[in-house]
């Protein structure tokens, strides 16, 4: 842009004159009314346009280097996936139940329910309670079944916390009956399973349930590209002998307890609290195929988190335990084994995602990353408009109103000049045709030749008359704009002209004529007028002088022309009276006149 461009100041508007009355209604009438479309302003700024081709390399190498190859932009994703999980546990354990007593126990006890959906539960400890059904007192846990009397346990008959129903009667301990020392304290009783569980000392867990393993078989199926597989790919053999490792053996499907534990709490202690009081770990399966590639590299990849709270951060309802019992009967009386399991369970999540080469998803990604390199535009705009120092400068260039109505206005206004320019132009074509005309012949008629040395100083004078002619001619041809007539130099002798050189004198004019569309062709046409010897011929008039009269009475034409057959007559007068001069050089002798042969040359 150019540093002598007017600048233009920008005046804002306070707050008050924008939101008026004049200037909303001026706003939603450009709305309605106008019409915006960019417009293309080549700025010279280094600034600018370093900045502009910084952002588009960046989004470039967006694109490109992220978009396209690590998220695989040229691929058509499904990640619809349709998925079977089975588990299997294999292991022994055993536990001290009591002295010099160990309960040994496999797959069928610590597995519990034996199947689930996409999960599985690992007994690691447990509390056991046989119970009858009768009635005993109530657990001391419950501070609430304290008594001295029975109005106490009848007022309480509806706890909720109570381990059975409240009969209403207080339960005194013999032991305290015996000591006076202290207060009587008893327990209310209760009618359901006894003894009441006791779980306020919870025992070790079992010993070898680090060496559990499970095994998890896991069916996929991608519905978009009909692709089915599964995690189990190597051999009996291999599978036998194999545990899952994150670095040797990533693709095994068998994965031991230890390992798992290992990898989802680093802490000792904690992993020694989740065997106690149990935890929960999350298994997450997920596939990644690529199907430009052979299926033998769609292989799943396994991750693994634990979900429950660290038990050093939690401070109530630690781990993870419920409760379920076997029951009975014995000479009609009923008994049952409550179990109260700790230990990890495992949630099964599988995840997938495929992609193929697709066009139709190549060129979208494409279009979108084009677009999004006009926002290096946007930005520079934003600077060039408000913040470069010549801001001014550019709106003025950038923005531009346009009037239809004014504009028809001023093309209507155009054709009419266009016009008038045209009708002007052709009629000083036709003034610049008729002026050329004119001039050959005057100018055929000065050829005469005039031998006899009396005669000189009238032909002298013809001359003169004809100079005046002729200067006339060039100051009417020089007023006109669009044409440019060329004078002829002239000798101060006379010479004879021959028919050759006027008719090159000609053809270089019709040359300059012929450039204009509305002149026709040029041809040549060639009259001959001569005196005819009458039987009292003087003895001064030779044969030489009635030769150079016939090559001087030349007439040049523009045969296509109309007025070319109006015209002879008058031009033949021109002649006559042009040559009256010579007649009287002759005066002595007495001519009779005769028609002339005529010779016409088309060239």
């Amino acid at each position: 842009m150019s540093a002598e461009s007017p600048v233009i100041p920008v005046q804002c508007l306070s707050l008050r004159e924008y939101f008026s009355a004049t200037n909303m209604k001026s706003l939603f009438r450009g709305f309605v009314y106008e019409y915006e479309t960019p417009k293309i302003v080549t700025i010279h700024s280094i600034s600018i346009a370093l900045m502009c081709r910084l952002i588009q390399i960046l989004i470039l190498i967006y694109g490109i280097a992220y978009l396209m190859i690590h998220k695989k932009g040229y691929q058509e994703t499904n990640t619809s996936i349709i998925s079977s999980i089975t588990l299997k546990v294999k292991g022994i354990g055993y536990n001290q139940t009591g002295p010099n007593q160990t309960l040994v126990i496999d797959g069928a006890d610590y597995i519990v329910p034996p199947q689930e959906n996409n999960a599985l539960f690992l007994m690691t400890n447990f509390i056991r309670t046989d119970q009858e059904h009768r009635r005993c007192a109530e657990s001391p846990d419950e501070k609430e079944s304290a008594c001295v009397n029975d109005s106490e346990c009848q007022a309480n008959t509806d706890f909720q916390k109570a381990n059975g129903k409240w009969t209403g009667r207080c339960v005194i301990n013999k032991k305290s009956e015996k000591n006076n020392s202290q207060p009587v304290i008893g327990r209310c009783e209760l009618e359901g399973w006894c003894p009441v569980e006791n779980d306020r000392n919870i025992p070790e867990p079992i010993e070898d349930a680090l060496n559990f393993t499970i095994f998890v078989k896991n069916f996929i199926e991608f519905p978009r590209f009909k692709v089915i597989r599964k995690n189990i790919r190597q051999g009996v053999s291999y599978l036998k002998k194999c545990n899952y490792d994150p670095i040797n053996h990533k693709i095994c499907p068998i994965f031991r307890v230890g390992t798992l534990l290992n990898l989802v709490e680093p802490d000792l202690t904690e992993r020694i609290q989740m065997l106690k009081h149990g935890g929960v770990i999350r298994v997450k399966i997920e596939w990644k195929c690529n199907l430009d590639k052979s299926l033998d590299y769609c292989l799943p990849e396994y991750s693994f988190k634990r979900l429950d709270g660290p038990y050093k951060e939690e401070d109530f309802s630690k781990g993870f335990n419920f409760r379920f019992a076997s029951h009975w009967k014995h000479h009609n009386r009923s008994f049952r084994t409550l179990t109260k399991a700790f230990g990890l369970r495992f949630i099964i999540s599988v995840s997938g995602e495929a992609g193929r080469f697709d066009i139709i998803t190549l060129s979208l990604n494409i279009g979108s990353l084009i677009g999004i390199l006009g926002l290096a535009t946007f930005v520079c705009d934003i600077v060039a408009l408000y913040v470069h120092r010549q801001s001014d400068v550019y709106r003025q260039q950038k923005f531009q109103d346009v009037d239809l109505n004014l504009l028809r206005l001023e093309t209507l206004n155009s054709l009419a000049e266009g016009m008038m320019n045209e009708v002007t132009r052709r009629k000083q074509q036709t003034h610049i045709e008729q002026v050329l005309l004119t001039d050959h012949i005057i100018e055929n008629t000065d050829a005469i030749s005039i031998n006899d040395s009396p005669h000189k100083e009238k032909f002298r004078r013809n001359k003169e008359n004809h100079h005046q002619h002729h200067n006339l001619h060039e100051q009417s041809s020089t007023s006109s704009s669009t044409t440019t007539i060329i004078h002829k130099n002239r000798s101060t002798s006379p010479t004879l002209p021959s028919d050759n050189y006027h008719q090159r004198q000609l053809y270089n004019k019709t040359e300059s004529l012929t450039d204009s569309p509305s002149l026709p062709s040029i041809k040549q046409r060639h009259s001959t007028t001569r005196p005819t010897k009458s039987t009292n011929l003087s003895k001064g008039t030779t044969d030489e002088q009635i030769a150079t009269s016939d090559k001087t009475n030349t007439i040049f034409v523009d045969e296509d022309s109309p007025n070319v057959y109006e015209n002879k007559q008058s031009n033949e007068d021109i002649l006559n009276l042009n040559k009256k001069p010579n007649i009287s050089i002759t005066n002595t002798n007495e001519y009779t006149k005769r028609r002339s042969p005529k010779l016409e040359t088309y060239l």
